[in-house]
């Protein structure tokens, strides 16, 4: 990655700028240790530093003209336009102008533009914008982040990847005109080797102190390091300049980016990780790898491999991380989905509390994300679910019961419906809902907040209130949602302990919501979690029987308030 302090000493005089003014040619030294960088700078504008970045054909600069290279001029707001040419005999003509189609430089006209900066005559009151190439942008599929200040892409883990940076170094220097523009090397040379180009900069390191430097005293020196960098430079008492010509080229070749697609289309170097598993294929429990070529498919009965579908079993943690980032991953009831591009297509839990899926599915993953499902796998401590036997064994659809997938459901509808007593929930709350599967009270609490959120929270007190209006029922401005349908469900006939009994679940979860997840007493917070366990054996078995009953409970609501 560029160090800006690097640059900053290259480019801004220091406190005692004595020794630093008549060196110029140490911004040469720094723009030659570039080329080991990571990131390359496609154009940078300080105080005594000018970058500035084009793309050549290579034909064209091999071998480098350095005298026909020396004469370019490189604008940086020279763009894209419908020119007119008039006079000189010739009928007017109307045409497209590449942004360097006179440069100076043979080698250079047309070549292809990285960066522009432009401004909006008579409306843009602030910064100088600054723009890049839609066609490099487009071909390595970046995006831009206002957040990064960056386009970007996801990388191989589903995290932002910033590959081109447009870096506003104002908070560096103080001046709004600063910027420095930078591409992971590894892709721009991607993109030159497609292209048939290089990366042509043409730079400028220009020191003096304004105010106190009338003339340069001689003419440039012309000095070359090697074929592809030649600049002239002076240096002086107070003053020195360094203006050349660096060009860099693609260290691959098209053979080594076409191997490189073949490798990763055929999935040549794809690892495999073993895992415990139950082998029912053999009725033996082994340790088996998740490789395509270590199993068989359940039509090659008489191959001796295991099955594709040979289960592996994991502590119910594994799931966690999935939960934890619902802005990453989907986690979907029985599947789950990394915005990376990799998916697992089925799993489920177990009677024994353990997440199951199958070796085929994990060898879908990437090598490092198996690599996390590795760390919790474990022996099985009871068989595959009944659902998943049904689903997965048999080919069956489950009749087994789900009330959180059925509620989720039930949400969405009413988010599309958008009836005046429901608030929309939206997608991304609907997706966060999830059982708990492992013993943390932690765990518990926020998916009890979640379905509260879900359901409590969704109803909207005032289109209740205009049901209530329409039957002309009594009722207290200060009542919350749940008191409100009870009094309707009374308006409408039912008994009030009959409503009352409807309601509770729903006042049972709205409750514990407060407490577990709110400002009670860590006394209090205790107590409820010892009742929960106390009571239905375990935190998840408790959830699920509170999911059972606010199910019931909010289709008794939802059908009181859809009635005309």
């Amino acid at each position: 990655m560029i160090d800006i302090a690097n640059l900053m000493a290259v480019s801004i005089p220091p406190a005692d700028p004595k020794e630093w003014l008549p060196d110029a040619e140490a911004g040469v030294d720094y723009l030659q240790s570039q080329l080991r960088n990571d990131e390359t700078i496609l154009y940078a504008h300080l105080q005594c530093t000018l970058v500035h970045g084009v793309l050549a054909d290579r034909a064209k600069v091999t071998p480098p003209d350095h005298a026909d290279l020396l004469h370019a001029m490189l604008m940086p707001d020279s763009t894209w336009s419908i020119s007119h040419v008039s006079g000189g005999g010739a009928p007017d003509r109307v045409y497209l102008a590449p942004p360097h189609d006179h440069t100076g430089s043979d080698a250079l006209d047309d070549a292809e533009s990285l960066v522009a900066r432009r401004s909006f005559s008579a409306v843009d009151k602030g910064k100088t914008r600054t723009e890049v190439s839609q066609r490099l942008v487009h071909a390595l599929g970046l995006y831009w982040l206002d957040e990064e200040s960056a386009f970007c892409r996801l990388d191989e883990h589903g995290d932002i990847d910033p590959v081109l940076r447009v870096i506003d170094l104002e908070p560096y220097t103080g001046r709004s005109s600063d910027i420095l523009v930078t591409i992971k090397a590894r892709d721009l040379a991607r993109y030159m080797v497609v292209t048939n180009t290089v990366l042509v900069q043409k730079f400028d390191f220009t020191r003096f102190i304004p105010g106190s430097f009338t003339m340069w005293a001689q003419p440039g020196e012309y000095r070359e390091r090697g074929a592809d960098l030649f600049y002239n430079v002076t240096s002086q008492p107070g003053a020195s300049y360094a203006n050349g010509i660096l060009i860099s080229r693609p260290g691959l070749t098209y053979a080594d980016l076409v191997r490189e697609h073949q490798r990763r289309w055929n999935d040549e170097d794809k690892q495999y990780a073993t895992f415990k598993v139950y082998d029912w294929k053999h009725q033996r429990v082994a340790e088996i790898s998740c490789a395509p070529t270590a199993l068989a498919s359940y039509f090659e009965p008489e191959s001796p491999l295991p099955f594709q579908i040979t289960p592996a079993f994991f502590r119910p943690e594994v799931l966690q991380r999935y939960k934890a980032d619902p802005e990453k991953y989907r986690l979907e009831h029985r599947s789950v989905y990394s915005r990376a591009g990799w998916s697992l297509k089925t799993y489920d839990i177990n009677e024994a509390g353990q997440v199951h899926t199958y070796l085929h599915y994990l060898g879908d993953l990437p090598y490092q994300e198996q690599l996390y499902w590795h760390a919790f796998n474990e022996w099985p401590k009871a068989s595959i679910s009944k659902r998943a036997y049904q689903t997965d064994i048999q080919g069956q659809w489950t009749d087994i019961p789900d009330p959180l997938i059925e509620l989720v459901a039930e949400v969405r509808k009413l988010d599309e419906a958008k009836p005046e007593w429901w608030q929309p929930r939206g997608e991304d709350l609907r997706a966060t809902a999830h059982y708990p599967i492992t013993t943390s009270p932690d765990e518990w609490g926020n998916s009890i907040l979640i379905l509260d959120q879900l359901l409590v929270e969704g109803f909207a007190s005032k289109g209740i209130r205009a049901r209530l209006d329409n039957l002309s029922h009594p009722y207290e401005k200060e009542w919350g949602s749940l008191k409100l349908i009870q009094e309707l469900m009374i308006a409408q006939g039912f008994a009030a302990s009959d409503a009352t009994d409807a309601m509770e679940p729903l006042r049972q979860l709205h409750f514990l919501r407060s407490k577990i997840k709110g400002h009670a007493a860590e006394a209090q917070r205790q107590q409820l979690i010892k009742e929960a366990r106390t009571k239905n054996g375990s935190l998840k078995e408790h959830f699920e029987q509170l999911a059972f009953d606010c199910q019931e409970a909010f289709e008794k609501a939802c059908s009181s308030l859809s009635r005309v």
